[in-house]
């Protein structure tokens, strides 16, 4: 078995800082390289010292305030062939945030899985293991062909939550959105203290739009057989859908009926089965009922909740149980008043479907956070809009104090800006991206915190043939 010696750790311009310290962990030093930018931009490596028959370590981060996330990427590629081509025995990637993570699915039409194919890179290049942390979706390991080990950032976490939050003993984990809810009830279950959940339902808009694009690159009219269908199905029933807590269709007029997934999926398969029936048709019919299903979900979210104030376009008509106000919408699921004219914002513009806009969005929190801290974990923030209207959400049930630990801080734009306005005490990022700067400028907002000892142990580990996921136990914190 090879000795602490072989091992050779090297790293490009992403962060110095992070191998600097792996390798004060593993007690060796950096070995030497230089990476540069020709005159024409084009990148040139150069390894300092001899690989022949090691061991090597190249960490290489994804996202980087120091370089441009290709530039990192290409970096990387080079330094894993360069090792390469100099007879390295093994060569195992080491990256902390992984590039393209959020490019993991075709989730629209002629959508690139850039993920797929930045592994497919990273094994041409010569990478024989990849180590990462906290992948934004994990199924991006199936997408390699050699090993990868899918650290976690859990042991970290639990650990900086006991030793810098007052009371954490009756502090509740929060997921902001539904797909981070098993990464919340783990960290739950580490510390045995209660998790929530925040439900979004953010996809409403998209489809609209997608469904606009769709018919306009067609060329069919506003009015499709599919839109014929909606107001065929709507015109003698009139439906309403009240959301009170209690039951999902409680108040509902006696000459109302909401329009079940049932009628469209027969008028569906009446498409299918027409010969005069197109692919979009068929396609804007499959959309509605994907449609129904979602909102159904989520409507029953909020009843076994017990909100009150949840707004759904599922059918035609719409009723606030709150205010009692009753909201229609037109075919294209925009509110319309009495008078037929659709809603508008103060500036006389119809309201925003952005992303972001809360208007269209409902944010269900699944949970008791009333006098709690409530402490919000996610894998990577961005521009920080998702975690304010989190925060927000908490606020506004009455949490006590709000913290957000997040694996990956990426804060682009004016994300640090908007952090000194949020009501949270602290956000925490780890320094799998360096972020230095960002702290400073943060008024004591931002805290960083090191997963070296995480990374550096699992280098020694795969190094000597050890298991790494002893290092994930539930004492696993103890270890570091």
């Amino acid at each position: 078995m090879p000795g602490v010696n072989s091992i050779r750790l090297l790293t490009g311009n992403s962060h110095p800082e992070l191998a600097q310290l792996v390798a004060d962990r593993l007690g060796i030093p950096l070995t030497p390289c230089i990476c540069k930018k020709f005159a024409d931009q084009s990148i040139d490596v150069r390894i300092g010292s001899s690989v022949r028959d090691e061991d090597v370590y190249v960490l290489q981060t994804g996202n980087s305030p120091y370089t441009d996330p290709n530039d990192s990427l290409m970096e990387l590629l080079i330094l894993l062939s360069a090792c390469k081509t100099a007879s390295a025995r093994r060569i195992t990637a080491v990256i902390p945030s992984f590039p393209y993570s959020r490019h993991d699915k075709k989730d629209k039409s002629r959508a690139p899985i850039t993920a797929k194919l930045v592994a497919n890179m990273l094994t041409v290049a010569g990478a024989d293991h990849v180590i990462t942390m906290d992948l934004h979706a994990s199924q991006i390991q199936g997408f390699f062909d050699i090993p990868v080990d899918n650290l976690t950032s859990e042991p970290s976490v639990a650990r900086w939550i006991r030793s810098k939050v007052e009371n954490w003993r009756d502090a509740i984990i929060v997921s902001p959105d539904a797909g981070g809810a098993k990464r919340a009830t783990s960290l739950a279950d580490a510390l045995g203290v209660d998790f929530a959940l925040i439900n979004r339902n953010r996809k409403r808009e998209q489809n609209k739009r997608i469904r606009a694009a769709q018919k306009k690159e067609m060329g069919l009219s506003s009015k499709s057989s599919f839109d014929d269908l909606r107001s065929g199905l709507s015109t003698p029933m009139s439906s309403s859908v009240l959301l009170d807590g209690t039951g999902l269709n409680a108040g509902v007029g006696a000459t109302s009926q909401p329009v079940g997934s049932s009628s469209v999926s027969a008028r569906l398969t009446a498409l299918k089965n027409s010969e005069r029936a197109n692919a979009a048709d068929v396609s804007s019919a499959t959309d509605q009922l994907s449609h129904l299903s979602v909102e159904g979900q989520a409507a029953a979210a909020a009843a076994a909740a017990g909100s009150k104030h949840v707004y759904s376009d599922i059918a035609n008509g719409v009723k606030c149980a709150e205010t009692g106000e009753w909201i229609m919408t037109d075919g294209e699921g925009h509110r319309v008043r009495s008078g037929g004219a659709r809603d508008r914002n103060e500036s006389g513009t119809e309201a925003d479907d952005s992303d972001d806009e809360t208007s269209t969005r409902m944010e269900i929190l699944v949970g008791d956070v009333k006098g709690k801290v409530a402490i919000l974990v996610d894998d990577m923030v961005d521009t920080g809009r998702t975690l304010a209207l989190a925060a927000k959400t908490l606020e506004d049930a009455g949490a006590a104090k709000v913290y957000a630990i997040i694996t990956h801080g990426l804060l682009s734009g004016q994300s640090v800006e908007l952090l000194k306005k949020l009501s949270l005490e602290k956000l925490v990022v780890t320094n799998t991206i360096a972020n230095a700067e960002n702290a400073a400028q943060s008024g004591g907002k931002l805290e960083i915190m090191d997963v070296s000892a995480v990374i550096g142990e699992t280098i020694r580990r795969s190094h000597h043939g050890e298991s790494i996921s002893q290092l994930f136990r539930q004492d696993a914190e103890m270890m570091f």
